[in-house]
């Protein structure tokens, strides 16, 4: 009798959680869904395509601070991707999820980086994309596993942004 009890207690404590959990994650959402606009979803014109290269979208997250991922508008979930580079900008189709397109005009800088909110790799296994929208500065993280697609996919993306701008990656 006593292990029934046992585990009727720790399942509604589990379920206690989970609830608090699921509730913290939509207040979140809420919250970022105030304080920013729905990014784009496809550019106004797609020019060129530069590279392409598949790949995993990892997160994305205020520039600033790379432990709080962004879960409005549906950027919080991870998932397999395509990475597309254009001459007007980028374009991240992702499976399931809505793509999100960053204009050149937004393009703040690129980088490498090992660590973004839940997920560590080798040395600069990460490209970290640098964009602002509505003065607010986002890092969108990818991997991308190939070397070589992932260093075009870079060179692309360094080569959309103004010669003013600092962000080139050091390979």
């Amino acid at each position: 009798m006593e292990k029934y009890v046992m585990a009727a207690l720790s399942l509604l404590l589990f379920s206690g959680f989970s609830l608090l959990a699921a509730r913290a994650w939509q207040k979140r959402k809420q919250e970022q869904t105030a304080n920013f606009v729905a990014p784009l979803e496809a550019l106004d014109y797609f020019g060129e395509l530069i590279a392409k290269s598949s790949g995993f979208y990892v997160a994305t997250t205020y520039a600033e601070n790379h432990l709080e991922r962004i879960s409005a508008y549906g950027l919080g979930a991870r998932g397999i991707c395509q990475i597309l580079v254009f001459g007007e900008g980028v374009l991240i189709v992702r499976n399931g999820e809505r793509p999100l397109a960053i204009a050149k005009s937004a393009l703040d800088e690129i980088s490498a980086n090992q660590v973004a909110i839940d997920k560590a790799v080798e040395a600069k296994g990460l490209m970290s994309i640098i964009w602002s929208q509505n003065s607010i500065s986002f890092a969108t993280h990818l991997r991308i596993i190939d070397q070589d697609k992932r260093s075009q996919i870079q060179d692309a993306i360094n080569s959309l942004l103004t010669p003013s701008e600092t962000g080139a990656v050091s390979q």
